[in-house]
């Protein structure tokens, strides 16, 4: 069953390598990003070894403790997109005794499973600081593991139930990326929390000593103890390592059956309500019926919900730390610039328009079938995230300059926010028609394969990028410019309007052209369960 179940993973991920080639560049990407990560480790273990072999222990016991907790937080994000999920096999003649080794074994040969092995490897240099240590360590590292993945296992089968309804859902997501877009500025807070610590090295201490005695980092704190002569202590920590994936192995299995003879339904997003007083004020046609709909997508679907937070939550976040360092005082020179912060949504901006048609799915046939022109697509879709985004962008502007204290440099900040995201809108929807990028399907976990666009997205941001900059820049400069003569922020403002219609304007012309020419393979790109 082990070699069944390892096998059956690897043919999954092997054909969809096969059938799209776009996840072999995803794939890749994401390779070089873990080797980024694993190289830095192994850079920080080396000094620490060298410089400051007691800190380097302390820091193997947190990075562990780390390692663990990613797992099993990450594992509410990601369960709805387990090729091997239990409910797959509830039809099948098989019991979790005989499934459950084959499961684990499965999760470590995952790109994560690979990762943390090569991690937990590289960690053997900082555990070099003792002989007994290294030797622990290294035995212990499948204890480590086991901690991983059943811990993963578990979790998700506790809170099961829980998120197969829809609402609990799509509160998860919208935590967990509030949470995700927010970890720069609780960064930034325990920084600043840190400076009031006098002895940092003793708390990081504290902070280890206390995990090392917990179920997340026992297994780490068996070789800290090791290299601190503590046997006893060890012996103790490897006691609650050795217990903790029991008891984990034994819930994971009562829950891996209990889904086998019960498999979980999830649930829908509730009655669906006829239009309001918006949808009734859309033009009549195809235009308005997709803009309608699209603005029924940003209230309903988690996918899109994260994407107007996001409009909301990351020039706030920038702020923040804006505030935080002090950019607000007039000692600094930079501090009138905070205007400018709303500009950032000029990124997203591009991309929730590129990817509008892979958040469809299938359901795009019905424009195909229905003959509806791309022009009235590329239209339709910018119209109903312009509905969204200009509110969103002004109410922003407005808030940054009262902060500011600069109400005089709101020409400004409307102009490079409103002049930036029109551009980088009018690219999304003509980039979005040749590179449609990939999205979860509709019900499927918004943090899994696709959630970021795919490899299609990052050429798109390639290619976007360069013609937001140039063509926005006018906006931008006179923007940049009104810091010194305010009057200039009305020049900002006037560029904004003029570039920014024409930008939308030939987005959705040259779009449109471009989708009458590619509806099959666009159709079949987005719809590709690859």
């Amino acid at each position: 069953m082990v070699a069944l179940l390892v096998g059956l993973r690897l043919r999954q991920l092997g054909h969809q390598l096969a059938r799209n080639p776009w996840m072999i560049v995803t794939l890749v990407v994401v390779g070089l990003l873990a080797v980024g990560i694993l190289a830095t480790l192994t850079v920080g273990v080396v000094l620490l070894r060298i410089g400051a072999p007691d800190a380097a222990v302390t820091a193997l016991v947190l990075t562990g403790a780390v390692i663990v907790l990613g797992w099993w937080i990450g594992s509410i994000l990601v369960s709805g997109d387990d090729a091997l999920a239990p409910d797959r096999f509830a039809l099948l003649p098989v019991t979790a005794k005989r499934m459950l080794p084959g499961l684990v074994v499965a999760g470590v040969t995952t790109i994560g499973g690979i990762g943390t092995a090569l991690a937990l490897l590289l960690m053997l240099l900082g555990w070099s600081v003792d002989v007994l240590a290294l030797l622990a360590a290294f035995v212990l590292i499948p204890v480590a593991l086991a901690t991983c993945v059943l811990g993963a296992r578990v979790v998700s089968g506790l809170l099961g139930k829980w998120l197969a309804r829809r609402r609990t859902r799509d509160l998860v997501l919208t935590v967990g990326v509030v949470l995700l877009a927010s970890s720069g500025l609780l960064l930034n807070i325990g920084l600043q929390a840190l400076t009031t610590v006098h002895d940092v090295g003793g708390a990081f201490a504290t902070v280890a000593e206390v995990a090392a005695w917990t179920p997340v980092a026992a297994v780490f704190g068996v070789p800290a103890a090791l290299a601190q002569g503590a046997v006893g202590v060890a012996l103790l920590r490897l006691l609650i390592a050795v217990g903790t994936v029991v008891l984990l192995w034994v819930a994971a299995r009562v829950h891996l059956d209990a889904r086998l003879t019960a498999p979980l339904v999830s649930s829908g997003g509730g009655r669906v309500r006829s239009g309001g007083l918006l949808d009734r004020m859309l033009p009549a046609g195809p235009v308005g019926a997709i803009a309608g709909r699209t603005l029924h997508y940003f209230r309903r679907d988690p996918r899109q919900v994260v994407n107007v937070v996001m409009l909301l939550i990351l020039p706030a976040i920038f702020l923040g730390l804006a505030v935080m360092n002090g950019l607000r005082e007039e000692s600094v020179g930079l501090a009138p610039a905070i205007v400018l912060i709303p500009a950032i949504n000029a990124l997203l901006a591009g991309s929730i328009v590129q990817l509008a048609i892979a958040y469809d799915n299938d359901a795009v046939a019905l424009h195909i079938l229905t003959g509806v022109s791309g022009t009235a697509d590329r239209a339709g879709r910018l119209l109903g995230f312009g509905l969204i985004g200009l509110p969103v962008t002004i109410a922003l502007c407005v808030a940054t300059c009262l902060v500011a204290g600069r109400p005089d440099l709101l020409p400004a900040s409307l102009g490079a926010a409103l002049g930036l995201m029109a551009v980088s809108a009018g690219a999304g929807a003509w980039v979005g028609a040749f590179l449609p990028g990939r999205a979860p399907a509709p019900e499927a976990n918004p943090f899994g394969r696709g959630s970021a666009g795919g490899a299609q997205s990052f050429l798109a941001m390639l290619i976007m990028s360069p013609i937001t900059l140039i063509l926005g820049g006018p906006a931008l400069g006179f923007g940049i410019a009104a810091i010194w003569m305010p009057p200039l922020g009305w020049v900002s403002l006037a560029c904004a309007v003029v570039i920014g219609t024409a930008a939308v304007w030939g987005g959705a012309v040259l779009g449109g052209k471009t989708l009458e020419r590619r509806w099959p393979e666009v159709l079949a790109e987005v719809s590709s369960e690859s």
